[in-house]
């Protein structure tokens, strides 16, 4: 089975907003109806239009597509997975040949070919949102074959909401001005809603931001009084150059490994704060595997010379996932679902916890 790491981002606004730019207001929307409008969007739709923006318009900007939805009608929890595309149809994605040396020519790169059996490819990773209305909460599930862009993704459905989700009271005004520069037009669009009252201007707004669980935050502020050292268990790796007669090189095969692994052990005088020893553990909480019995991070307490591992004071939430067949490259929304919602309550619990000492602010700012 495979292990995913789960990391949590609360979200602070979704819905639609007064037009106000220093204080918007929540005038209506949730977090469950946008996503909802965003599952009944791409339903059946086909995977390159998933994206709402023009791509050769927008070169730079990350491109984002979706390619399996998942939702449960009991939790109203969904599971949406994403492809996070590298490079674009030129084929500019590239590579360096592991055995290039420092400094050497340009020669040793790679260049990936976008076509598979002579069909166009869009080389990415997927991308694995777990999304829970009930608590305003969305959460990332980490695999070493998959990644994250929580930012890229709220702004990629606020624009499916902006530019291609039907509204009732949306209004699309333009306004074309010229380019100084080169003469061509320059058409801007601008996306309002009118409330239900009929009365108030407002736009959509999709922001999140990390949530961090209760029992980390104290555990920093508790740690950052007692540690006087950092302790770094890691492993490196040197490969070694066969530079023999072709005559004995069967036999250092067969008695020597040209790939080396050493441990090593970095202990370190350190005075931290709270937010120093909070870094500390969500790159031991992204990091960490339980299964390794060299590699982890610990501290040591004034006068005492035994380690301690951040193991033992990180609260970690992840799913088993059954690992992938050798010709799929990512698990379909149903799989995962299926997987979150048989732990649920254990994976949420601390996250409950935290949320209900402040209900009502999330209550606000979700729209809810």
């Amino acid at each position: 089975m495979d292990k995913a790491l789960i990391s949590f981002f609360e979200v602070d606004q979704c819905g639609f907003y007064s037009t106000s730019i220093k204080d918007p207001v929540h005038v209506e929307g949730s977090l469950e109806q946008t996503v909802n409008s965003f599952c009944d969007w791409v339903k059946d739709r086909d995977f390159n239009q998933t994206i709402p923006w023009d791509v050769e318009s927008h070169p730079k900007r990350t491109q984002i597509y979706c390619k399996s939805i998942a939702q449960d009608p009991t939790t109203k929890d969904s599971l949406l997975v994403f492809w996070k595309r590298f490079g674009d149809d030129s084929g500019k994605v590239s590579g360096i040949s592991p055995d290039a040396k420092v400094g050497q020519d340009t020669s040793d790169s790679i260049k990936f070919d976008p076509k598979v059996k002579g069909q166009s490819a869009i080389l990415g990773q997927p991308m694995y949102y777990w999304i829970i209305p009930s608590l305003g909460i969305i959460a990332t599930l980490s695999l070493p074959y998959s990644c994250a862009a929580t930012k890229e993704v709220c702004d990629y459905i606020k624009r499916c909401i902006d530019y291609r989700i039907s509204h009732p009271r949306k209004h699309v005004s333009e306004t074309e001005t010229e380019n100084p520069s080169t003469g061509h037009p320059i058409i801007r669009k601008s996306v309002t809603y009118k409330a239900s009252d009929g009365n108030r201007l407002m736009r959509f707004k999709f922001v999140a931001s990390t949530k961090e669980l209760n029992s980390d935050k104290a555990n920093a502020a508790r740690l950052s009084e007692k540690i006087s050292h950092i302790v770094v268990r890691d492993t490196i790796s040197t490969k070694k150059s066969d530079n023999k007669d072709p005559v004995f090189k069967l036999w250092s095969k067969v008695k020597n490994k040209r790939k080396f692994s050493k441990h090593i052990e970095i202990i370190e005088e350190a005075s931290l704060t709270p937010n120093e020893v909070a870094d500390i553990i969500k790159v031991h909480h992204s990091e960490y595997n339980p299964k390794d019995k060299w590699n982890n991070i610990g501290f040591r307490e004034l006068g005492n010379d035994s380690t301690k591992w951040f193991s033992s004071y990180v609260s970690r939430e992840n799913v088993l996932l059954p690992y992938l067949g050798v010709n799929d490259n990512y698990h379909s929304a149903s799989t995962v679902l299926k997987q979150l919602l048989k732990n649920r309550d254990d994976l949420l619990q601390q996250i409950s916890m935290g949320l209900s000492e402040n209900d009502g602010d999330k209550k606000a700012s979700t729209g809810k």
